[in-house]
């Protein structure tokens, strides 16, 4: 029985440390905090979400604004988010329901609410330009700006208005809008021209003389040099006018 007793008694001491030693790593690991996502992680899920949404956009996106309810959410990281717009995605006010699940089951749902802004390249003259003048590529230069400080009509690409005529007279600086522009003059008053008439089966060209400007697909009063007789034609280039019978 004390031979029995005296190697239990062995056992244990020698089993002790051990267990001590699982004991303390048992306890640690329960201990351990458990990552859970932070107001910031949301926000980055709201974010990205829209941006996939509004792909088609030119400008960087940027968040001004931005809440969840509830505040006191405690979600673990191993959760899956998946976000569900109540509205179309837009530049503006923007809701949504991100639904967390775990394991194939929903464990949270949080509502959030953002007000979206864009950074977008808008066109602007270096230089004051006179009404009238032709836009060429040395007259302008590119901007970022927040899209909801700019009118509807703004410009955001330099091909648009490269080529284009001033309709007003504008300051250097000047945002420039569609309102502002128009296709080019191609023919001026008392430029001489050429009357192209077309038939069915045949062309023939004249000299004449442009009574009025006119852009391309306008049609103008124009003075045949030969005959002096006026006709109405409509411009098709900088030197031709087209009269039909």
């Amino acid at each position: 029985m004390l031979k029995k007793v005296l190697i239990e008694f062995l056992i244990l001491s020698t089993l002790f440390p051990f267990l001590i030693t699982l004991n303390i790593k048992i306890s640690f690991s329960r201990s351990l905090p458990q990552k859970f996502y932070t107001f910031e992680d949301v926000r980055n899920i709201f974010l990205k979400n829209l941006k996939k949404e509004l792909k088609w956009l030119k400008g960087e996106l940027v968040l001004k604004r931005f809440n969840v309810e509830p505040e006191d959410f405690k979600i673990s990281k191993k959760a899956i988010p998946r976000i569900e717009f109540l509205s179309v995605p837009k530049i503006g006010t923007n809701m949504a329901l991100i639904k967390f699940y775990l394991r194939g089951e929903r464990i949270g749902v949080l509502r959030a609410w953002g007000y979206v802004d864009a950074r977008v390249p808008v066109v602007m003259l270096k230089e004051n330009l006179q009404e009238g003048k032709v836009i060429k590529k040395k007259n302008i230069t590119i901007e970022k700006m927040l899209i909801s400080c700019l009118p509807q009509d703004v410009i955001t690409s330099p091909q648009e208005v490269i080529g284009k005529e001033l309709k007003i007279s504008l300051k250097a600086g000047t945002i420039l809008r569609m309102t502002y522009i128009a296709p080019p003059t191609l023919i001026k008053r008392h430029q001489q021209v050429y009357i192209v008439a077309v038939g069915k089966n045949f062309i023939v060209r004249a000299k004449g003389i442009a009574l009025q400007d006119g852009k391309k697909g306008e049609y103008i009063r124009v003075r045949n040099i030969s005959s002096k007789k006026i006709v109405w034609g409509r411009v098709i280039s900088s030197k031709e006018v087209e009269v039909s019978f």
